[in-house]
């Protein structure tokens, strides 16, 4: 089967509109309208008839053009080319070219833009890294930040060592000035000396 294989400059004429597929993948479509430029016969350049494409994107791509376009921006959409067919509201069948787009961009010869990278998983949704909470956890280790001793449970200290014989139900339970439990120094610490008692 040959395929058309097309490269279409134009606008978004709809807001792109990101769904869920039956099998769980995600796909966004829009409408692109292109208008060509051609020249009279006495050299002025004029606008030709306007033609409107439906686009449609699977997956990372899908997702990411539903976040970074909007209605009115020039774009460049690359994709097959196919001709659908459908039945319009009045009954009538109607064709429409759909772009199932590989590629899209904006177009900068109008304008500026800016990139983003993100990862496949995290344009999908399935990066649980891309959580803001666990980004700030990792850029507050990256910089040498230890945690607060607020969000320390209090039977584990500041180097992380666990009590395993703390009970939280006890109201005896020793603790410092910070609500964490106090484990003592051995070294420092006064302690009384107990004979070992022979069996």
């Amino acid at each position: 089967m040959n395929e058309i294989r097309i490269t279409l400059h134009g606008n978004v004429v709809s807001e792109p509109v990101e769904r869920l597929a039956r099998n769980g993948s995600v796909y966004t479509t829009f409408r692109v309208a292109t208008t060509p430029y051609r020249r009279t016969a006495e050299g002025r350049f004029v606008d030709g008839d306007t033609s409107f494409y439906d686009v449609i994107a699977f997956n990372a791509l899908a997702a990411n053009s539903a976040k970074a376009l909007r209605k009115g921006q020039p774009v460049i959409v690359e994709g097959t080319l196919a001709i659908k067919s459908y039945l319009g509201n009045d009954g009538t069948p109607r064709r429409s070219p759909q772009i199932d787009a590989d590629r899209i961009g904006h177009d900068l010869s109008w304008g500026r833009a800016t990139f983003e990278r993100v990862s496949r998983a995290a344009a999908l949704g399935h990066d649980r890294t891309a959580d803001p909470d666990v980004q700030a956890s990792i850029r507050a280790m990256a910089e040498g930040e230890t945690a607060t001793t607020e969000l320390r449970p209090a039977h584990v200290d500041a180097d992380g060592v666990v009590d395993d014989d703390f009970d939280p139900e006890s109201s005896d339970a020793a603790r410092d000035d910070d609500d964490v439990l106090a484990t003592g120094d051995p070294e420092t610490d006064d302690y009384e000396v107990v004979e070992r008692l022979s069996a």
